[in-house]
């Protein structure tokens, strides 16, 4: 499975993270083949930086899509790192990417800017999954 993800500049609360953790552990445990599963993020602080170290853990094959502007990058090591892109476009990206998007949007309320919520409505419009893990524990699937 290919799982893109975004997330906030604040990085994933603790029951997020424990979702989430719990869901790429579930991932790996069912996939035929564990180390063909790949996580692709934008490298950025927070919550992709987050996601990164989970993935690692469980031994995901890591994709970056680093932005052109790197005053928030996370500088993490990937697998395979991508030509850097603007924010929306990396964004896209990572979406037309994989087969599903995780998401760690910073509130329990959808929001009509930024860029956690630009790439899960991209998502949305390309009909692309979308699982997102909600700050205090919920998480849903669309």
């Amino acid at each position: 499975m290919k799982i893109g993800f975004t997330g906030t500049r604040n990085g994933m609360l603790s029951m997020q993270r424990k979702k989430f953790d719990i869901d790429l552990d579930m991932v790996q445990e069912h996939s035929l083949d564990p180390f063909a599963n790949e996580f692709h993020h934008g490298d950025c602080v927070g919550a992709d930086a987050d996601g990164h170290d989970v993935a690692d853990e469980h031994n995901f094959h890591i994709v970056i899509h680093p932005p052109v502007k790197n005053d928030l990058r996370a500088w993490k090591d990937g697998d395979e790192v991508r030509e850097p892109n603007t924010y929306f476009a990396r964004n896209r990206n990572i979406v037309n990417e994989t087969d599903i998007l995780y998401a760690c949007p910073p509130t329990d309320e959808e929001l009509k800017k930024g860029g956690t919520w630009y790439t899960i409505n991209y998502a949305r419009k390309v009909g692309k999954p979308v699982r997102i893990f909600w700050p205090y524990g919920r998480v849903t699937h669309e």
